[in-house]
């Protein structure tokens, strides 16, 4: 890998040089001569133990030459990062990566300010997803397979994405003369026919974090099973950490807080641990059938017991689809799975998402597209099993081939009954492709990284588990922006759903629910609306 620097951009950029994958990193940065960022968190440092204003600190500074980079080193060594490095910002572009790995990056960073880019305007007449590495899968047939499956997919949404739009301009009457109605056609196709395309193709992300949150992402992606997150840890250490790799021009913004990473394992090895020791007990039998809808799916609790919570996420990663029978615990489990978490976990290396609850919870099946517009919402607490290396994918996908996926709502209006069984044709053929796959893959991958690029096959119509938690503030913001018109019709549908269950469990919900209708899959003002 090497480093380019575009002086006149004062963007600094990184490439991957293995042949598997086109990832790219950048980072933009704030004062080409300077380290801006560390100066920033260096002034913060020096304010909180100073009865001076920031002014004559900075006017100090300035006066004296200090080296502010050099005294930040200083304090990181003497206090820790912790505080200081929250004030370095540092905004970096990930490009090229799978879109489920765009997931984890905004599921794992609750603090995290970010775009992604956005499906609707990707060139798929040339497609770029991530194939598997010869170095872990020497057998060139697993390979091509893997590969005919992305590109069966993709045929099936050119081919059903132009009949989508005929039958629907047909259905809500649209008036090819209206730039308006015009352009929301083309955003509802896609919005139906984006259900194909699996989530190994690629995407990019422009993210801001401090340099504490670049540590952290670093280290849990360099400790993760994924032969991706592995890949994404390198080049965004190499480019804002201490590295060999270097370039002419380019002056790193804050490598003095992130010199220090190392690949951190403590929340894999700690759930892999807690799930050896529950799986003693755990009933392995899971439920027969799914909900037949997102909306369907959705059930809600107040108030729930964390460690019910905690434990349970641990048993949905086993038994993803829901237990016949629930994990019972004691007193006596309780403590032991304590001493496995606290031999793990402390300040430095938090638990994650496994350990996240609220004061309201909210859970359900939803598809992979539709978690990937509610996972941008970093004010609820998500737990979302499929996005874990540790989720158990034979018990993923331990179901028929229809019951897998969930399909546009759209496609619920009566007269699209013939397209609909187009999709559920089409997506079910795609699942006997990535279960005869898989079982062959078996025989020359290692478990982790087949399960891994059997997530990068599976579609947006994937259906998994989500359980969500938030506060009343939280809720009431997500329901408000979600259910109004001009967003995707699925999760319009299934948040107004969290507010009708809402409305059942407590008559404080009920004045929200007199303000917001609920959506409607054939109503044209809806449809074209996209304010």
């Amino acid at each position: 890998m090497k480093i380019i620097f575009r002086k006149d951009l004062n963007i600094a950029t990184i490439r991957s040089d293995s042949l598997w994958n086109k990832m790219v990193v950048h980072t933009l940065l704030q004062n080409p001569s300077v380290k801006q960022p560390s100066i920033n968190a260096y002034l913060g440092a020096r304010y909180s133990r100073s009865s001076d204003s920031v002014v004559d600190i900075a006017s100090e500074i300035m006066s004296s030459g200090t080296d502010a980079p050099e005294r930040l080193e200083k304090i990181f060594a003497g206090y820790g990062h912790k505080s200081v490095g929250d004030m370095a910002e540092l905004f970096v572009c990930i490009e090229n990566v799978p879109i489920i790995t765009g997931m984890k990056f905004f599921y794992m960073n609750p603090v995290i300010a970010g775009q992604e880019r956005s499906t609707r305007y990707q060139n798929f007449s040339d497609p770029n997803f991530v194939k598997i590495p010869a170095e872990v899968c020497s057998n060139q047939s697993v390979r091509k397979e893997y590969e005919k499956i992305i590109f069966k997919q993709l045929a099936d949404y050119k081919r059903l994405l132009k009949i989508t739009r005929e039958e629907l301009s047909k259905i809500f009457k649209i008036n090819e003369e209206s730039p308006q109605e015009v352009s929301a056609l083309k955003a509802r196709s896609f919005d139906v026919a984006r259900y194909l395309l699996p989530v190994g193709l690629s995407t990019s992300d422009a993210m801001v974090m401090s340099a504490r949150c670049w540590s952290e992402f670093i280290g849990f992606l360099g400790g993760s099973d994924s032969v991706v997150d592995n890949e994404v840890a390198d080049l965004v250490l190499n480019l804002l950490g201490d590295s060999n790799v270097d370039t002419k021009g380019y002056i790193r913004e804050a490598d003095n807080l992130i010199r220090h990473t190392e690949s951190n394992s403590s929340r894999g090895n700690s759930t892999k641990e807690v799930l050896e020791y529950i799986s003693k007990t755990l009933s392995r039998e899971q439920v027969d059938s799914i909900p037949e809808s997102e909306s369907e799916s959705v059930s809600v609790s107040y108030a729930p017991d964390f460690t019910e919570s905690l434990i349970s996420h641990y048993e949905a990663l086993l038994n993803p689809l829901g237990s016949v029978d629930e994990y019972e615990f004691d007193e006596e489990d309780q403590e032991n799975i304590s001493e496995i978490i606290f031999e793990n976990h402390n300040h430095h290396n938090t638990i994650g998402n496994v350990g996240q609850s609220g004061a309201v919870k909210i859970e359900g099946f939803a598809t992979l597209g539709t978690l990937k517009d509610l996972n941008r919402h970093r004010s609820l607490e998500r737990f979302i099993p499929l996005l874990h290396d540790e989720v158990d994918m034979d018990q993923e996908l331990d179901r028929r081939n229809d019951e897998c996926f969930y399909l546009c709502n759209y496609l619920d209006i009566s007269s699209l009954k013939n397209l609909k069984s187009e999709y559920k044709k089409a997506l079910s053929e795609t699942y006997e492709m990535i279960r005869n796959w898989r079982n062959k893959a078996r025989e020359y991958l290692s478990k982790d990284v087949c399960d891994e690029f059997t997530k990068y096959l599976l579609p947006h119509a994937h259906t998994t588990k989500y359980i969500m938690y938030g506060s009343f503030d939280d809720l009431q913001y997500v329901i408000n922006l979600r259910i109004r018109n001009g967003g995707h019709i699925a999760y319009r549908v299934v948040v107004h759903e969290w507010l009708k269950e809402l409305g059942m469990q407590d008559p404080i919900w009920r004045g929200l629910q007199k303000r917001l209708k609920a959506p409607k899959v054939d109503d044209k003002f809806e449809f074209v609306d996209r304010s």
